[in-house]
């Protein structure tokens, strides 16, 4: 045994002192390429980490590398075969070997970093290329300048991409083959290490050609056949392994293919997808793909774009004669007839090309300097002015951006934000570039989101979209907006992220310093250096958001006039609900547009404030006041004077509730009555709706006029109230009807069927909101007498819904006189159960406000039926907690 060590020993001292040997004798030679290593390593790290921003397929590949070590599988989500496995399963291994995903920073960086060590390598790969086919260290020097410093190659390499391991893989392969003494083992390794090539990006399939021209040129001419069979074979084989694993988990055909019907995912299917993807115009047509990608190359490289197709044709013609031009000029070539084949091209697809164009600058120019001929003595000045200026051209202008520029902190600060603030089982859409430092503990803190989703699987995979969230974007609560979400939105041809965004409300915002154009409303977004993040408010929230915008489209007209649409007729008690709905909304230029209108057209009576109750057909028809819309209207006033902190709403709210007070409150047998307008005063006595009594809105009038005794007229009201419900309504009701008489001087009750019609005496579209308007007294101040009086109404309410139905309209002894329901006076029903019977309150909100709700159109019921809307989404905004007090906030 310790002979065997002594053994070992030896021979690795003497491996070592070999290359020491070696290195000895070819100092030069490796200081050069030291230095030319530092020359590429510093182009390519400095400020990496920060330039360019976190792209959407950099966090593709470390969430797949991240589901191959934790979950054991090839993907995070539904594996379907849209790229082969072999880069990730690579970049899985780089995590293993340095120790986890955030060893250099964030998981994109430790990628980063794993690229910046393929770029080495391939910088090595260039020179051993380019020294093996000339014979010189010059064209070596050229290629990896031109490779180190061109912006195409800083941009897109640092990146964590397929293509950047495949460009690896690629050159590896022709480095094995190019060995001076290419046995049988450098055939077979070269297969492999190409077959790897196209398991990790597929378009290396397009070399093949070239790299079959190479085992010919390289093997005797006895052995070429053999070669090149054995080559073809081993690299079929590796490649075969991908088809191998699709065949074993039953997903190589089609659903469908030899009478499977069971809906699976296959990798013919996505072949299939992947090669349709794109337009198919030629790519000369300035719409195609290729086109448009063509000109962003050329703004951040001028110089490759257009010396390396150049050198790509005269190299294409030296080759004729010259056999080192032969497999460079095919390798440009035949990666030019993908990109400009037709179809999908996306702006990284380029980076196999730039190592390329680089090796073949480098040989070209070189050949150029080698000329004596004088005729060219201009071509030989010019190529070596271009050899010393590259590097100066490169570091210049624009191109500092790239070792100075900031545009990932953004993104490092969202994932510091989520992390630090929001909790584990947090839903959330993010962009697939944070998913890793998500799910993994260890960045910042421990924390691990597991339902933080890529929004495009939210919007496109049924088993994130259908069953995680149940098909329902109000599932969502939160979007970490990014550019890349922002387009895909602009994209997508379903609304289910557009409609959680347009839902949604800004927390955090890290855009200040970003060069991008952003326009949320159209989706735009001109570069990844920004991102927010947006909380999806709750589902009652966007009921009421997504309701109130279907009201302001259908029943708003001109610039704020309420329409019912089946009457045509506006009144002020419309434009009373839409400026209370405006203002709990926060709508400021909705509740100015209908307070405009209503100012314009409807408060023109002669000597007071209050507004003329009815218009229609362009005129108005009745200028009698309606007091609960005067009410509502001053209420409305006051809110907006808070909610949007203008002092204006309040002066208008204070003359208007001083006319209030002189022309819709009397005084009778010692109580204070609010009657039901200016001109309520009929006989002996005045009509009064018993819904239009609002207590709570009395205690808050009470803060602004102190004038007047509006805490009195709100203790009175309650008076009356139970008055009715002792001495009018009949079988212990407490019912209010619709209308009443109340006479003068004694402050008796008599129906008021003579002055209005026949439902005066009945419970129906007018006596429901009493129960709302004093629902609304309990919730902003609690008071006793309103907690009192909904007890007093509730059983008939319970009565009613144990027998399955609460009917639009009842007599005062509790019988129903019509069949039907309506969601309007449910809200009676709704605003008592509330605050008496929680469980029957949901039982009610359920079954008739959510059964009925078209959430995605935004309405309840008949869309057309303006009352219901208006009603429904008020009952909605009580139950919900959503109608607060705005002048106490």
């Amino acid at each position: 045994m310790i002979q065997n060590k002594k053994c070992k020993m030896k021979i690795q001292n003497a491996i070592i002192l070999a290359l020491w040997e070696k290195i000895r004798k070819n100092k030069f030679e490796v200081l050069l390429i030291v230095f030319l290593l530092l020359i590429s390593g510093i182009s390519h790290a400095y400020n990496m980490f920060h330039f360019p921003y976190y792209e959407n397929d950099e966090g593709t590949y470390m969430s797949q590398a991240w589901s191959i070590l934790r979950q054991g599988n090839l993907a995070p989500y539904t594996y379907w075969y849209d790229h082969a496995p072999a880069g990730w399963i690579f970049i899985a291994f780089w995590v293993t070997l340095t120790g986890g995903f955030f060893t250099f920073g964030t998981s994109i960086d430790s990628g980063r970093v794993f690229m910046l060590v393929l770029h080495l390598a391939i910088t090595i790969f260039i020179y051993f290329i380019a020294k093996k086919l000339t014979g010189r260290k010059a064209p070596a020097i050229l290629a990896i300048l031109i490779f180190s410093l061109s912006p195409l190659a800083i941009y897109f390499q640092r990146r964590v991409l397929l293509d950047n391991i495949m460009t690896f893989w690629i050159f590896f392969t022709i480095a094995i083959l190019l060995k001076n003494k290419l046995k049988l083992t450098y055939i077979f390794l070269s297969a492999i290490t190409f077959g790897i090539a196209v398991l990790t990006k597929e378009n290396a399939i397009f070399f093949l050609p070239a790299f079959l021209y190479l085992v010919y040129e390289r093997v005797h001419k006895k052995q070429k056949a053999f070669a090149l069979t054995s080559w073809l074979i081993v690299s079929g084989l590796v490649i075969s392994l991908y088809f191998l694993y699709a065949l074993l988990k039953n997903e190589f055909f089609s659903t469908g293919f030899l009478g499977n019907t069971s809906k699976h995912v296959s990798l013919m299917t996505a072949f299939k997808l992947q090669s349709t993807r794109g337009n198919t115009l030629p790519f000369w047509n300035t719409n195609s793909d290729f086109f448009i990608n063509l000109i962003e190359w050329y703004k951040r490289d001028y110089f490759l774009v257009i010396v390396g197709p150049v050198a790509t044709l005269i190299g294409l013609a030296l080759s004729i004669k010259n056999k080192i031009f032969r497999f460079p000029t095919l390798l440009s070539l035949l990666f030019i007839v993908f990109l400009i084949r037709g179809g999908l091209i996306i702006d990284f697809y380029l980076i196999p090309l730039v190592p390329v164009f680089s090796l073949l600058i480098g040989l070209v120019f070189d050949y150029l300097f080698r000329l004596r001929n004088q005729k060219i003595g201009l071509i030989y000045i010019g190529s070596f002015s271009l050899a010393v200026i590259i590097p100066i051209m490169f570091l210049s202008g624009v191109r500092t951006e790239y070792f100075s520029k900031d545009e990932t902190t953004p993104q490092r600060e969202t994932i510091a934000w989520i992390k630090r603030n929001l909790d584990e089982k947090a839903v959330i859409v993010m962009d697939d570039s944070i998913y890793v430092d998500l799910h993994e503990p260890g960045l910042i803190n421990n924390k691990v989101f597991t339902n933080a989703e890529w929004s495009w699987k939210v919007e496109k995979d049924p088993e994130i979209r259908d069953r995680k969230l149940k098909g329902d974007w109000r599932n969502i609560e939160y979007i970490a907006l990014s550019h890349e979400i922002l387009r895909q939105i602009r994209l997508f041809e379903n609304d289910f992220l557009a409609n959680a965004f347009n839902n949604s409300v800004k927390l955090a915002d890290w855009s200040q310093n970003s060069s991008s154009h952003i326009n949320l409303p159209m989706y735009i977004s001109t570069n990844g250096d920004w991102m927010s993040i947006y909380k999806v408010v709750d589902k009652d929230e966007i009921t009421l958001n997504e309701t109130w915008k279907f009201y302001k489209k259908n029943f708003i007209k001109s610039y704020g006039q309420i329409v019912d649409q089946e009457t045509g007729k506006t009144t002020s008690e419309g434009q009373s609900y839409a400026m209370l709905k405006a203002v709990w909304m926060g709508d400021k230029a909705a509740f100015d547009g209908v307070w405009a209108w209503t100012r314009d057209h409807m408060q023109h009576r002669e000597g007071d404030k209050l507004l003329s109750w009815l218009w229609e057909k362009d005129k108005l028809v009745d200028a009698s006041s309606a007091s609960d819309a005067d009410e509502d209207i001053a209420l409305a006033l006051i809110f907006a004077s808070k909610r949007f902190d203008d002092n204006k709403y309040l002066v208008d709210a204070k003359a208007l509730l001083a006319d209030i007070w002189r022309k819709e409150v009397v005084q009778i047998a010692g109580n204070l009555v609010f009657v039901s307008g200016s001109d309520a005063k009929r006989g002996n006595g005045y009509l009064v709706n018993p819904s239009y009594l609002s207590p709570g809105s009395y205690r808050i009038f009470a803060e602004i006029d102190t004038l007047h005794n509006w805490e009195r007229l709100a203790d009175d009201s309650y008076y009356l109230l139970n008055k009715i419900g002792t001495e009018y309504s009949e079988s212990g009701t407490y019912f209010p009807p619709n209308w009443i008489l109340v006479n003068d001087p004694d402050g008796s009750i008599s129906s008021a069927e003579k002055y209005i019609t026949e439902s005066s005496d009945l419970y129906g579209f007018d006596a429901f909101r009493i129960p709302f308007r004093i629902a609304l007294d309990a919730e902003w101040f609690g008071g006793g007498q309103a907690i009192q009086y909904l007890e007093k109404i509730e059983p008939f309410y319970i009565r009613e819904w144990n027998e399955g139905k609460i009917y639009a309209i009842y007599n005062l002894d509790g019988e129903n006189k019509v069949d039907y329901e309506s969601l309007s006076t449910y809200a009676g029903a709704l605003s008592v159960f509330k605050f008496t019977d929680s469980k029957k309150a949901s039982e009610v909100y359920n079954r008739i406000y959510l059964q009925k709700l078209k959430y995605d159109e935004g309405y309840w019921g008949d869309k057309n039926n303006y009352y219901d809307q208006n009603w429904a989404w008020f009952a909605t905004a009580l139950y919900t907690n959503n109608l607060p007090n705005l002048f106490q906030q």
